[in-house]
């Protein structure tokens, strides 16, 4: 019996087609990229705001930010704090402070 002939039941897969997840998980990184030292505002689950330069975060949504400021409330007191990681678990929001421009 040939060996070709017992392998035959093998399927071939298609090697030049990208499947949909691994679409998706190219255009999150490429979000990312986009959002790398772009000035966010975090809210978070105790009132405080933080105002800093994004840096990155990993898969339990913890957030690195660098240059932050602290804020308790809207128009209150600013407090520097330099380089922080903002847990997940207390963020409520986040918004970009400086969008880019498109025409």
């Amino acid at each position: 019996m040939d060996i070709q002939q017992n392998q035959s039941w093998v399927q071939e897969t298609d090697k030049g087609t990208v499947d949909d997840e691994c679409l998706h998980g190219y255009q999150k990184r490429k979000m990312l990229k986009m959002w790398l030292n772009r000035l966010f505002r975090i809210k978070m689950t105790d009132g405080r705001i933080l105002s800093g330069y994004f840096v990155c975060t990993d898969a339990d949504a913890n957030v690195v930010l660098q240059a932050t400021s602290e804020f308790t409330e809207i128009g209150g007191e600013e407090r520097i704090l330099g380089l922080v990681m903002i847990p997940g678990r207390y963020i409520v929001s986040i918004e970009e402070r400086n969008p880019r421009f498109t025409w």
